[in-house]
């Protein structure tokens, strides 16, 4: 696991990252943490309908003690209690790209479609 709970986080670098290894991410909901950690309980719809991706970890919101730690003793939990989800998770996580790659090939789509358009 990999616990993230930044303030503000405009790119989220550290997690995905992490994510390569098989690091389970515990984040704040901020900037490029929210774009790319999805909460396992409560961000299956928002995953799906936003990257067409399955959740990835677990999230909390506010700058609280309670808030981060109902994320962290889930993510505990979830370690104990169901090690073969958790291990699923693992290797969910590190299937996930998060390169350039996909987002290039879209950018030079639409670049070659409006210089098209004469």
């Amino acid at each position: 696991m990999i616990l993230v709970p930044s303030m503000f986080e405009p790119c989220g670098l550290t997690q995905m990252i992490a994510m390569r290894y098989g690091a389970v991410p515990v984040v704040r909901q901020t900037g490029g943490l929210r774009d790319t950690v999805f909460d396992v309980d409560h961000d299956r719809e928002r995953a799906d309908r936003e990257k067409g991706i399955e959740p990835n970890g677990f999230t909390f919101e506010g700058m609280d003690t309670p808030g981060m730690d109902y994320a962290l003793n889930r993510a505990i939990d979830c370690w104990y209690s169901d090690r073969e989800f958790f291990h699923q998770l693992q290797s969910r996580v590190m299937a996930q790209d998060w390169s350039w790659n996909e987002p290039a090939l879209e950018y030079l789509d639409l670049y070659y479609a409006a210089k098209n358009m004469k």
